[in-house]
């Protein structure tokens, strides 16, 4: 048995991302048992259908949104060279954003309007400011001028426009009223969402290999990222809200932002041992059959590759390079049961769509992602009671 020292990072003590990655797995857990509960009924029947926006709002609010804002809030002062400069704000945030996310599932799955999406605009209210506050005088202080500093700076602009667009749907949903196009209220700011605020945070995460620390590990990529990730971000919704007869015009809209995110992808691909795990082959695959339902739909219209995308792009390709910073960052703690449960779970949320009797296989899809959530708990709960360094054995 020839014994090989490991070339991943020793783990490091949980620092303010504790709090938020044990609410964001409570929130997976919770994501998984609605998907168990409700996969057989009006879940996947349209994309628009109040129990569906709730579920895929609890999702994006709890779990993407708060996992993303603790790791951000922990690497932003190694990125930027700047100490947090509020640090006593991080308990609220953390606090009005759970407080948020569930009233905003409550709110719009359930029938306890008006005043749960009151609270729920008061917490996210209060959570997105406090962030962005943070987040932004550490980037507009930073003595660091280069393309991961605009792409930070880039998906605070996103989260922005999130937040604006977000607020001024859920004002429209309690009140009953819609002016605006729904469609392209929600896809706006959806993927704005994605594959801005989250989408560029994850891959900063992924290229400076999170658990190293060290930003000049950066590896050498286009000059053209940060502008086709601008001009898609721009593009959307002038092209959501004008021809609004055929939302298919979003496609070639997010196209820039599609190759900008393979070609940052790609720049960690043989960038060595250390910028590699398991999760994140797993992102690259499910975000390559997300692209192949965009080529697929115009030629075979049929409402439900919206879901299918959603399934491979929500808990497939973001999940995945999000446990893939946390395997970084805590190596080790989530193990390959781990990695088999989140990779099937998606999977047949995504197939489950074309197999709705009885809405078995989505449901299964629900289950496996609340054993992924509950091997997350704990992961983390372990993470933080014991932070001696774990050894790792191959024969």
């Amino acid at each position: 048995m020839n014994i090989r020292p490991d070339l991943r990072p020793s783990p490091t003590p949980p620092g303010p991302e504790h709090g938020f990655f044990l609410m964001a797995a409570l929130f997976l857990a919770l994501t998984g048992a609605v998907m168990l509960a409700w996969g057989g009924t009006t879940l996947p029947a349209h994309p628009l259908f109040p129990d569906t926006v709730a579920t895929v709002h609890l999702y994006v609010l709890g779990v993407l949104t708060m996992g993303v804002m603790g790791m951000a809030l922990r690497q932003l002062p190694l990125w930027t060279r700047v100490p947090l400069p509020w640090p006593r704000l991080t308990p609220w945030i953390l606090g009005s954003l759970a407080l948020g996310a569930l009233t905003v599932f409550l709110g719009i799955g359930t029938t306890l309007h008006p005043w749960t999406l009151l609270v729920a605009s008061l917490g996210v209210g209060v959570a997105c400011p406090l962030f962005l506050a943070q987040a932004g005088k550490m980037i507009l202080t930073s003595q660091r001028r280069d393309r991961m500093i605009a792409m930070l700076a880039l998906s605070l602009l996103s989260l922005s426009g999130v937040f604006v667009l977000g607020g001024i749907f859920l004002g429209e949903y309690a009140h009953g009223f819609l002016p605006h196009d729904r469609f392209a209220m929600v896809g706006t700011h959806l993927t704005w969402g994605l594959f801005g605020w989250a989408g560029i945070l994850l891959m900063v995460m992924r290229l400076t290999g999170m658990g190293n620390g060290h930003p000049n590990t950066l590896p050498h990529f286009s000059h053209l990222v940060v502008p086709g990730l601008f001009f898609s971000l721009a593009f959307i919704p002038l092209v959501l809200f004008s021809p609004k007869a055929d939302p298919r015009w979003l496609w070639p809209a997010m196209l820039p932002g599609f190759v900008s995110l393979a070609t940052l992808a790609h720049a960690t691909w043989g960038h060595g041992p250390r910028t590699r795990n398991r999760y994140e082959p797993i992102g690259d695959l499910l975000g390559v059959l997300a692209v192949a339902t965009v080529c697929v739909w115009p030629l075979w219209p049929d409402e439900r590759w919206r879901f299918v995308f959603g399934a491979l792009i929500l808990p497939g390709w973001t999940l995945s390079l999000f446990f893939g910073a946390y395997d970084r960052l805590r190596p080790g703690r989530l193990g390959p049961v781990h990695g088999l449960a989140h990779l099937l779970g998606v999977l047949l949320l995504a197939m489950g769509v074309f197999f709705p009797a009885d809405g078995m296989v989505w449901r299964t899809g629900g289950g496996m992602l609340l054993l992924s959530a509950l091997l997350f708990v704990h992961a983390e709960r372990s993470a933080a009671n014991d932070n001696a360094p774990v050894t790792h054995h191959a024969s």
